[in-house]
């Protein structure tokens, strides 16, 4: 089967196996085909199909990753303790991530919605990735509803689902977040690899709040001093260690 490529309509491009395939299932009819036949032809057809869709949404996300900005944590959380102590982490949010990606993934045909199921305790979010020619792909984030936190529970699901939202979309399209140029220069700053003083010394005290083993974590983190953590772990630090309250869950 040729492996070329024709070049079709507003720039898209349409392997000539297709072609091959259209050319094919037009003949077959032309010379009456049997019905076995022509549905082979047919199922053939929309193989071919499925895989220059797949194709295109490949190389649309590529040349989307091309051109997305590095999103800026610009966001600060603030998180306090049930022992009257309290840590904090930056981030990007959902808003500020969608306003930067929104005119990109148009000029490239891709789209993205969410789909949300209900787990044991959690809500499993779920981004969809969708290119115009039928293609779409999926990461989905599980997370945990505080059940414990001073909230309502519509307020317990909608930081829950916001936060599941975040997260997906960044995995399906391959995002990154960095701090904020804090210099006041205007340049591009350079991340910090490991997290901040202020920030070990919340985990080491998180760490003997909720009793958990330093020497486990520390193997966790993969690191040999709680200081040494990267600081893309941090908040996933926090959470872990969260969930250590109440029997070590």
């Amino acid at each position: 089967m040729a492996t070329g490529i024709v070049q079709r309509g507003a720039g898209a491009i349409a392997p000539a196996a297709e072609r091959d395939v259209m050319d094919l299932l037009a003949r077959a009819v032309e010379a009456g085909a049997s019905v076995e036949a022509l549905e082979r032809l047919v199922a053939l057809k929309e193989r071919v199909d499925r895989e220059r869709a797949r194709r295109a949404y490949f190389e649309a996300l590529a040349a989307a990753q091309e051109e997305m900005p590095e999103i800026r944590k610009s966001r600060t959380a603030q998180i306090a303790t049930r022992a009257g102590g309290s840590y904090s982490y930056r981030y990007a949010a959902l808003e500020d991530i969608t306003r930067a990606i929104r005119p990109v993934l148009r000029r490239h045909g891709l789209s993205y919605s969410w789909d949300v199921t209900q787990g044991d305790g959690a809500l499993i979010v779920t981004c969809v990735l969708r290119h115009v020619d039928g293609h779409e792909e999926r990461a989905s984030f599980p997370v945990p509803v505080d059940t414990k936190a001073a909230m309502s529970d519509a307020q317990k699901n909608g930081a829950a689902l916001t936060y599941g939202r975040r997260q997906s979309l960044i995995a399906v399209l391959g995002l990154t977040t960095a701090d904020e140029d804090v210099d006041g220069a205007g340049g591009t700053a350079a991340p910090s690899d490991r997290i901040t003083p202020q920030q070990a010394a919340d985990l080491d005290a998180l760490i003997e709040e909720v009793g958990a083993d330093r020497q486990k974590f520390l193997q966790w983190a993969g690191v040999q001093r709680i200081e040494d953590l990267p600081a893309e772990k941090y908040a996933v630090a926090v959470r872990m260690l969260e969930r250590k309250r109440g029997g070590g869950r």
